[in-house]
């Protein structure tokens, strides 16, 4: 009796210590930024927006101004994303010109229409199509700040002028603080060599332009044109430039930045408001590399990011492809041979599928990009990963029931929070991480890292919560250490800045340690763990909106979000992006898979053992938490199941008695 009366107890003490280390992660300092491109605010600013322009663009054979530029300047690699996959060259300036992702209205890109009277061409449609996207997106809002500063924006040709006009769509004439330029889209084929040419004598003319002395240049491929749809090139130099690279708050990664970004760079620069856009003023690491290894950089990365564009749906297909095969193959083994462990070749396959998701991260350790089919290296480096892991994990299970487990929890564990922990280096630009050409997320943990790191989570308190040796006690409050230093790394804003990530690791862990302590769930301890998760994850959200907007992550746009009045937006499009998710090939060949096997286990009685229960329960409370409550949430429970039932198949049946079938 007495130890019933404590356990409550103890279960309310692990969610107040959630709440105290994760509110305490946020009490610590923000980490201090790189020296700012707009430290030196007042001075005029020139931008020429080439869409279409890459880092393979530029060699000092083919674009010398601009490569002499990349050596005195500051350089990065420039995320053009706005509503649509491909960015025209209208939806990159109106996205220049709101601060926010636009587009022209849906349909194919339209050249740009000329200034009549002082007034851009469509106009309307541009605020009639930013108006039916959910993005907030104000065009006219960079000329209108600037003039509440007391200065202007002009712009010299029709396309800029997009960029320059006011909400009315009113273009200003005259010499103003910041102007734009805008040149033709660069043309894919035999033409493009000539146009650079072009470019390079427009640039020669303005470095040499007396007028331009003194002066900021920032010279950007503000949109795909007719290329394929990659990371564009971005130079920024001028008076107080270091030489470096670029980043920005907003993506935290070194010559990483957003083509909202820009705007928040021109309006701090002029002394204006740059409050409510989604970009942040870019600052720059500096850096003495020679300029050819600065572009050969921004190339490999360009390379990386379009590779993996490219093989993303082939890796994701057929994993999801063969997982289904696998779930087939499971289910026939099972009818024909019940209470049996699967045949080990089977076995080894669903271990081999369960380690995919980690190895795709694990793979950019190695520079592929750089080989001459970087696509080839990259699925090759990835086998070799798979492999090595697969037969980790079968040598551990030989040895112990919960090996294979093990090994690829622990692996996935240790990887992707030392990746957060580092920088989220090998999520960004990794087919089931950060895709810089989407621009969602840039750092942290997003879905499907989410996903296989929850699984990993609970994998290992369940691990450690089992382990008798120390004593029951002893054992869950070391599991529910993990669970909270673990919790606490993913939803830190500086680290796995994941908001709708905490409450189903910490709803799901609980449930494990629940088990692992021997307590039953009763009403009132889930509606006190839920209100409790709630409160902490509110409160995590509200202490990171309370620091300057410089420095917030996802955690404080969206309280910024909801105090602005877009919940609805927020809501109404995790709702599109879930119902378009159910029309996934590879997600409906998942979820069929985790449905057939999930009745055919049920029907034949089927139950893992004690460990395998509590990781199975937990990660179900994770799923289903994390769908209701983050953007493609459909992607956690899928990729969940996709990790952990091959590993749980893997681990064999229950070593009790084996329920009766009817």
């Amino acid at each position: 009796m007495s130890a019933a009366v404590h356990r409550p107890r103890w279960s309310v003490g692990v969610v107040l210590a959630v709440l105290v280390v994760l509110l305490g992660g946020l009490a610590a300092p923000a980490a201090s930024a790189s020296p700012s491109a707009t430290d030196a605010a007042g001075e005029r600013v020139i931008v020429l927006g080439v869409p279409g322009l890459s880092w393979s663009d530029v060699s000092e054979t083919s674009v010398p101004v601009l490569w002499q530029l990349a050596g005195d300047g500051a350089v990065g690699s420039l995320t053009v994303r706005t509503v649509r996959s491909r960015t025209c060259e209208v939806d990159g300036w109106l996205t220049l010109s709101a601060g926010r992702r636009a587009a022209d209205a849906p349909g194919p890109c339209l050249a740009p229409e000329a200034v009549t009277d002082g007034r851009v061409g469509g106009w309307d449609r541009y605020l009639a199509a930013a108006r039916a996207a959910s993005y907030g997106a104000r065009p006219g809002t960079l000329a209108e700040r600037l003039t509440a500063a007391g200065t202007c924006v002009s712009a010299d040709g029709d396309a800029a002028a997009i960029g320059a006009a006011d909400p009315q769509g009113r273009v200003v004439s005259g010499e103003c603080a910041v102007e734009l330029r805008s040149v033709a889209p660069l043309p894919v084929g035999p033409g493009r060599p000539e146009a650079l040419r072009a470019l390079n004598l427009e640039l020669s003319r303005i470095v040499s332009d007396p007028a331009s002395r003194g002066t900021r240049l920032v010279v950007a491929g503000l949109a795909d044109g007719d290329g394929p749809v990659r990371p564009r090139a971005v130079v920024l130099v001028g008076a107080g430039v270091e030489r470096g690279v670029l980043t920005s708050p907003s993506t935290r990664q070194p010559g990483l930045v957003q083509l909202q970004d820009l705007t928040a760079t021109l309006l701090v620069g002029a002394g204006a408001d740059d409050a409510g856009l989604t970009g942040r003023p870019v600052t720059v690491d500096p850096d003495d590399e020679p300029v050819a290894e600065r572009v050969a950089d921004r190339v490999g990365f360009e390379v990386r990011s379009g590779t993996l564009r490219s093989v993303s749906p082939q890796v994701t297909g057929w994993l999801a492809a063969g997982f289904a095969l696998w779930c087939v193959a499971v289910c026939l083994a099972w009818w024909r041979r019940p209470g049996r462990a699967v045949p080990t070749a089977l076995a080894a396959a669903g271990v081999a599928l369960a380690s995919v998701p980690t190895a795709t991260f694990v793979a950019n350790l190695v520079p592929w990009w750089h080989a001459g089919a970087p696509g080839l290296a990259f699925n090759g480096v990835l086998a070799v990963v798979v492999a090595a892991m697969t037969a980790a994990a079968l040598l551990a299970g030989r040895r112990w029931r919960h090996g294979a487990l093990a090994v690829v929890a622990g692996v996935s564990l240790v990887v992707l929070g030392g990746d957060v922990l580092t920088g989220s280096g090998l999520q960004l630009a990794s087919v089931f991480g950060q895709n810089p050409t989407v621009g969602g997320r840039f750092y942290g943990v997003g879905n499907t890292s989410y996903a296989v790191y929850g699984v990993a989570v609970l994998t290992v308190v369940a691990l450690v919560g089992s382990w008798r040796r120390p004593g029951r006690r002893w054992a869950v409050a070391l599991a529910a250490v993990v669970l909270l230093v673990a919790t606490a790394l993913e939803g830190h804003p500086s680290y796995g800045a994941d908001f709708g990530g905490p409450p189903g690791l910490l709803l799901g862990g609980l449930v494990v340690l629940a088990a692992a302590a021997g307590l039953r769930l009763t009403v009132v301890r889930v509606v006190t763990a839920v209100v409790a998760v709630g409160l902490v994850t509110g409160a995590v959200a509200v202490l990171d909106w309370l620091r300057a907007p410089a420095a917030r992550t996802h955690l404080g746009e969206f309280v910024q979000t909801v105090v602005d009045g877009g919940a609805d937006e927020v809501i109404g499009r995790k709702l599109s992006q879930n119902l378009t998710n159910l029309g996934s090939p590879p997600l409906l060949a998942t979820a069929i898979g985790v449905a057939v096997l999930a009745v055919l286990a049920w029907r034949l009685g089927r139950r893992p053992d004690p460990v395998g229960g509590q990781v199975a329960r937990g990660t179900a409370v994770l799923a289903l938490v994390g769908f209701l409550v983050n953007d493609s949430g459909l992607v956690i429970p899928a990729y969940a199941a996709l990790v952990l039932l091959p590993l749980l198949v893997a681990a064999g049946p229950d070593p009790g008695p084996e329920p009766r079938r009817e």
